[in-house]
């Protein structure tokens, strides 16, 4: 038996600004005028040799909310921003905002990386990560007797 799924027709166009501005971290409805739960953090992986440098976009975040996970080669980086505005006449509210944004990546990079000799610095709203590469164990030939 074959099984038939319909699906919503792809528009090219809204696509592609749809993807940009959400880089670009502007909220963008999507379809069924929903936001995206989870942004994703615009990231930049380099190769130093002896590590791994990551640098993370994270506007609007703070420190304090930011989490980041390393198994092995795979990193994960999570991290919400909360805003909240409010415009007031004495006692009487005219205008309140808030707003909330999560930021996710979860990734595996080419080698094991370690804890040791790590760095997390978080400036201006970018998260760089040094992570050092694991040092390849060789493998030893046993004689046998």
């Amino acid at each position: 038996m074959v099984s038939l799924v319909r699906r919503e027709p792809i528009n090219l166009f809204d696509e592609l600004f749809s993807d940009f501005f959400n880089r670009a971290g502007y909220p963008v409805a999507a379809r069924g005028a929903e936001l995206p739960s989870v942004t994703r953090a615009r990231m930049d992986v380099l190769d130093r040799g002896d590590k791994y440098e990551i640098v993370v976009d994270l506007p609007g975040v703070k420190k304090d909310n930011i989490s980041v996970t390393v198994e092995g080669p795979r990193v994960a980086i999570a991290a919400e921003a909360k805003t909240e505005r409010e415009t007031k006449d004495g006692e009487r509210v005219l205008h309140s905002e808030r707003y909330a944004t999560s930021y996710a990546r979860s990734f595996e990079l080419p080698a094991e990386v370690t804890e040791e000799g790590a760095d997390a610095r978080f400036e201006d709203g970018v998260l760089t990560l040094a992570l050092p590469k694991r040092a390849a164990v060789m493998s030893k030939r046993l004689t046998i007797r």
